[in-house]
């Protein structure tokens, strides 16, 4: 005989929900791997339902992701809106650096420049006449 009331629990694989839940308090209960049938593996955060609050962790889940618009048109002050533009900023800034060329410093008798890391034979020429 199962004694064991079942728990709700809320499950999500998307990071940036995962990580709004982290930072309103919800509390995670586990984090699993997944590895499916076609050999991919999907990471999966567990959490209680509902934070301290009253937060409900499919508002956040639904705030972060399809429902992101419709939120901020109808709650601007919403902290979801706040949490869901600091990730889309933040991406925007990985995408930078991993987009942006590499500078490479070089010096000759103390003096320093920076050149582009792929940078033409000519524009190198042309750095080291004022070295």
């Amino acid at each position: 005989m199962n004694t064991h009331e079942p728990q709700e629990l809320f499950h999500t694989t998307n990071l940036k929900t995962a990580t709004a839940l982290v930072t309103l308090g919800f509390t995670k209960i586990s984090t699993s791997i997944i590895v499916r049938t076609d050999g991919k593996e999907s990471m999966v955060f567990w959490f209680e339902p509902r934070n301290e609050a009253g937060l409900t962790a499919i508002s956040v889940f639904h705030g972060m992701t399809k429902g992101g618009e419709a939120l901020a048109k109808s709650d601007p002050e919403n902290v979801v809106n706040y949490l869901r533009t600091y990730a889309a900023n933040r991406d925007e800034l990985i995408n930078e650096i991993r987009t942006t060329p590499r500078q490479i410093e070089v010096e000759k008798d103390g003096t320093r420049a920076l050149i582009r890391e792929h940078a033409s034979d000519s524009t190198k020429k042309s750095v080291s006449k004022f070295l």
